[in-house]
């Protein structure tokens, strides 16, 4: 009879830690909108350009992660949007999110690559963190694209925003709590979240974290 060995694998251990983050400047969310999704989605099927006149509220609520679904029956207009604003939350994505604090370990010089940090730190939830702010603006600016003349496009702006973020690390793994967390802080000084960031948008510091 063959003899057969049992192999133990140890658990990995890890702890989840969440982190307050207090915007230092105001913050924009932007993400392609529906309409200009249905356009782009039209091309390539080579589908005729519709002629029916774009609902712009329907382009500034869907331009943002919202924390619950949009329902079906949904009105787009300036009531619903507000209603929204009131009763559902504006999201930063958990994606996003890393993708800065993994530019912040090559740009700060901590690793050569962002390797390590990527498997050490692992997000938590659904993906999408909501936003608390104190006030909500829809700002109108001209946008070159590279190709075309200029659009004019409607950003979603919020002041006075926090978000409390979730992710898991590995105890005794390539960072520590106490690097993690300076990477954050790095990122949220030098880097940001959201939209127009290049131009000082969406910088955070790192208020708390709790395990």
């Amino acid at each position: 009879m063959k003899k057969e060995n049992t192999i133990s694998i140890k658990p990995i251990n890890t702890e989840t830690v969440t982190v307050t983050l207090r915007g230092d400047t105001p913050i924009i969310l932007n993400k392609m909108d529906d309409p200009t999704a249905r356009l782009l989605t039209d091309q390539r099927k080579n589908k005729s350009k519709s002629v029916e006149e774009v609902n712009e509220w329907e382009k500034i609520i869907t331009s943002i992660h919202w924390e619950n679904p949009l329902p079906r029956d949904i009105v787009y207009n300036e009531e619903t949007y507000k209603d929204l604003l009131k009763n559902n939350r504006p999201c930063i994505t958990a994606y996003g999110l890393k993708e800065s604090w993994k530019q912040t370990v090559v740009r700060n010089e901590l690793d050569k690559y962002s390797t390590k940090f990527d498997s050490a730190v692992t997000m938590l939830g659904n993906g999408l963190y909501p936003i608390k702010f104190t006030e909500a603006f829809v700002d109108e600016k001209l946008m070159s694209p590279k190709k075309g003349s200029p659009i004019l496009a409607r950003l979603n702006r919020f002041t006075g925003w926090e978000a409390e973020v979730k992710f898991s690390y590995i105890v005794g793994g390539a960072y520590s709590l106490e690097q993690i967390l300076q990477v954050i802080a790095l990122a949220g000084f030098g880097i940001g979240i959201g939209s127009n960031r290049k131009v000082g948008y969406g910088r955070y510091s790192v208020d708390k974290a709790t395990a």
